[in-house]
This record gives structure tokens, sequence and C-alpha cells, in this order.
């Protein structure tokens, strides 16, 4: 019975309480939080003031009130003192008489020792008598109106004679009372008007910062690393403010260490390495991975006719070309040994595609070098041909070196069979192994003409070869799209620096 009734006392407050939340809006800004909290606070804090400041202030006004009926029923006692002791009942009727002239009054009466009545004029209870009442003043109503009996002994030494009696109207208090009310409402209603509009804006100077670091998160999270805050403070919000410079100071220093980390190996390799630097360190792991080796014909001859600063430029030139074909065919530049390019296509990151892009590539390399000769010709500059070897199969990829100096790279005797196919190939030609061109998932989508067996060396067998010619039709005219953009660009660069 006890657990029924506590599930229903769960289900309703949890009912409760999603309904309250249901009213709420799914975003409230910390300035409308704040400032409706200090609102309500000052705002209890204003009505309980207030309310203490009435009831103050209207208890002293009916004290002040009451005073006066009391100075005035004694009065009235005083001067009827020496009447009433010589029972002068004419001289008692002149002196309420004459007190009646006065317009505050309603009623004034005289009593003996035994409280019978012995004057009256005006309004007066009828039925309670001072004895009676047990108090010194009874508020009462007529037909008209309310009002207030005060009473007073006449006293003679110790002695009590009788008691004097005056009816003032509660009106003039009344209506005093109200517009003090009336006054302390308005005055703490404006007040609270004023301290709500301050609320909000000592609340919205205290959200500030909040909103400033808000936009600055937004901006860190919107690749912005560059961006600060100018406002420096001496609290816990300042505080946070230099916690957020310190953390962007070192997102910004380790963008830029990856910016230039990227240039010296593969940005997923560099993006893997920045992203846990505990994490890096020798070792391997075996992947089904694509090695494509681009070399210059003739290089070192060529090399021994030119200045050292052309030969830079030559490389550079090429080397440009052939990593943004590696790029279009998410292939990741191993590494450059001199006049040669090693691009891995699978590792770091996996692509099941990854020996039909390395053909894609290899291809791209040669039809980029022929545009690039043919432009550099126009200009007078040097040309080169590249000769390509390519290979798939199993191989080792991982930091490989020493604890003080490694390199991400791919090993094994697959890397090896391109290294030597390319050494095999004739200028403007890619080499594959047989192995690679005759997948099922390969075969129908290239051109080439068999090569025949080559004997390589460190190899005692003879390897079957093939020339790579093309690749799908539709994979060249993207080919064909991209190497026409990359030459436009080219030129382009090569106007606007002529001018």
């Amino acid at each position: 019975m006890g657990s029924s009734v506590k599930q229903k006392f769960d289900n309703m407050r949890r009912n409760i309480s999603d309904n309250i939340e249901s009213l709420l809006p799914e975003y409230f800004p910390v300035a409308w939080k704040l400032g409706l909290s200090i609102s309500l606070m000052l705002l209890l804090g204003m009505a309980v003031l207030g309310s203490l400041i009435m009831n103050s202030q209207l208890e002293r006004m009916q004290n002040q009130a009451d005073a006066f009926g009391y100075t005035l029923a004694q009065q009235l006692a005083d001067t009827t003192r020496e009447p009433l002791l010589a029972e002068d009942h004419f001289s008692l009727n002149i002196i309420l008489g004459n007190l009646m002239q006065s317009d505050s009054l309603y009623g004034a009466a005289l009593f003996d020792r035994d409280n019978n009545l012995l004057e009256q004029v005006g309004s007066l209870p009828a039925d309670i008598l001072p004895s009676a009442n047990g108090s010194n003043m009874l508020r009462w109503q007529n037909d008209s109106e309310l009002l207030t009996t005060y009473f007073a002994p006449v006293r003679i030494d110790q002695l009590t004679a009788g008691h004097a009696a005056i009816s003032l109207s509660r009106a003039p208090i009344d209506a005093a009372r109200q517009e003090a009310r009336q006054t302390i409402v308005s005055v703490t209603l404006v007040m609270s008007f004023i301290a709500i509009i301050v609320a909000f804006f000592v609340s919205r100077r205290l959200s500030r910062p909040i909103h400033d670091l808000l936009e600055a998160t937004n901006a860190l999270r919107g690749g912005n690393l560059k961006f600060r805050l100018e406002e420096r403070r001496n609290d816990e919000i300042g505080q946070l403010v230099d916690a957020y410079h310190s953390m962007a100071s070192g997102l910004l220093e380790k963008d830029h260490v990856e910016k230039v980390l990227s240039r010296f190996v593969s940005p997923s390799v560099a993006k893997n390495m920045m992203a846990d630097l505990q994490q890096v360190s020798l070792g391997g792991r075996e992947v089904e991975a694509t090695v494509v080796f681009a070399d210059i014909v003739g290089f070192t001859q060529l090399s021994e006719n030119i200045a050292p600063d052309a030969v830079a430029e030559l490389l550079n030139a090429y080397f440009n070309a052939i990593s943004m074909a590696a790029t279009f065919y998410r292939g990741t530049i191993d590494k450059y040994m001199g006049d040669c390019a090693m691009i891995v296509f699978g590792v770091p990151e996996d692509d099941p595609e990854h020996s039909y892009h390395g053909l894609c590539c290899a291809i791209m390399i040669q039809r980029l070098v022929e545009r690039l000769n043919t432009l550099r010709q126009q200009r007078g500059l040097t040309t080169v041909s590249f000769r390509i070897g390519i290979n798939s199969g199993s191989m080792l990829a991982g930091n490989l070196g020493s604890h003080d100096r490694m390199q991400y790279t791919v090993v094994g005797d697959s890397v090896n069979l391109a290294s030597r196919l390319s050494n095999m190939a004739g200028a403007g030609e890619v080499v594959a192994a047989h192995t690679m061109v005759t997948a099922p998932n390969i075969r129908p989508r290239v051109r080439l003409h068999q090569s025949g067996a080559m004997r390589l060396r460190g190899r005692s067998e003879l390897v079957d070869t093939f020339i790579v010619e093309g690749v799908h039709a539709h994979s060249e005219t993207l080919m064909e799209q991209r190497i026409a953009t990359f030459i436009s660009q080219l030129m382009d660069a090569s106007l606007s620096a002529v001018k």
C-alpha cells in the first residue's frame, strides 16, 4: 500500500516537472535567468519592505488618532470634574454642547461613579458602558459610518468620581490610512519596476562576458584560432577568459605544428600524430596497399648540366603536379628521394580501391608531365620524362626508424618490386606487375599490353609485367578535367607573377 502511494506521488511529481519543462523554451539565455532571478528577489524584498513600512505607518497613525481621542476624553473629564461633584447638570450640559460644536466629534457623555448616564449629546454606543467595556475605547458603527468612543475617568485625588466619553469618526483616519497605503504601494511598485530594469541591466552586464566566451568558442569551433577577447577582468570570469586564451594559443600552436609537419609527412599521418602525441612510437602493422614510384629519366646527367636553382625549380614544378595527382586519388606522398617520388595508397587511411586509384594516379602523372612539358617548352624551360612502377600487395606500414628519429612509411617485398619496376620502365611508361593488373576488379577497367617477363635485380625468377596505357573512360574524363584545371591555374599564376 505504501509503495503504491509513493509510486503515484513520484508519477505525479514527474508529470508536473515534465509540464513545467514543456512550458520553458529550449533556449533560455543566461541574462534572462539572472534578470528574472534578481528581479524576483528584489520584488519580494520590496514587497516585504513595503508591507512592513505600511503596517508600521498605519499602526503609528492609528496610535496617534487614539492618543488624540484619549486626550480629548481626558480634557472633558478634567473640565467636568467640579460640575460633576456639584451635580450641576446645567453646566455639564453647556460644556457638552460647546464640545459638540467641533466637526470631529459625533458624541459626548458623562457617567457617575456607578456608570449611570448623567448627560449625553450626539452618538454613543447604546448598550456598552465603561465598566462593561473593560477598556479605554470602543470601536463601533452607527447607521452611516464607523466610530470610536474613548473613555477617561473623572478623578479626585485617588478616587474615581465618574467617566467622560467622546465619540470620534474614524473616516478621517481611515482616509489618511488609505492614502498612506496607496502612496506606499505606488512607491513600492515604482521602486520594484526600477529595480527590475536595473536587475536586467546588471544581468546583461554580468552575462556579457559569457556571451563573449560563447562567441569565442563558436569562432574556435569554426576554425578561427586567432580570435581573442579584449576585455580584462580580475574575477572568475577573467580567469576563464585567460584559460580560453591559453587553450586557443595551444590549439593555434598545434595547428601550426601540424601544418608544418604535413609538409614533411602526409596530412593524415600528421593529424594522427598530433591527435595523440603519447601514442607516437615505433611499430607497424601488415596492410594491403599499393605503391607507386615515379622517377625522372636521366636526372643525374641533367642535373650536371643546369644550375642548382634551376634543378630545384624543376623538381618543385613536377613534384607539385605529382602531389596534386596523389591527393586527387586519395594517395599519400610517402617521401621524395632525390628525383623520385614514392606514393602509397590504402595507408594510413583505408581505401578498398587502392589498386585502381594507384593506377589512375600513375596515368594522371604521365598525362600531367606531357602537358607540363608542352607548357615549359613554350617558355624555354627544361623538360623531363618520368618512368613509373606500380605494385599492390601485402606490406608493413608504420613508424620505422629509431626512438629519436622515425618515419611513417611502408616496407616489404611488394614495395621493393614496385621500385624495381620503375627502374625497368621506359620514359613515359607505367609498368605494373602481372598479379596486380590481372585481378578481377582491375582488369576490366584498364587498358594495357604485356611487356613480357623481366628479370629484376634481387630476384631469381622472372616477373611478368604489363605496360598500363589507360583506365576506364569515365575515370579518364574526370582526370582530364582536373588536369585542365591544374594547368589553367599554373598559367594564371605565371601571368600574375609577370605582372
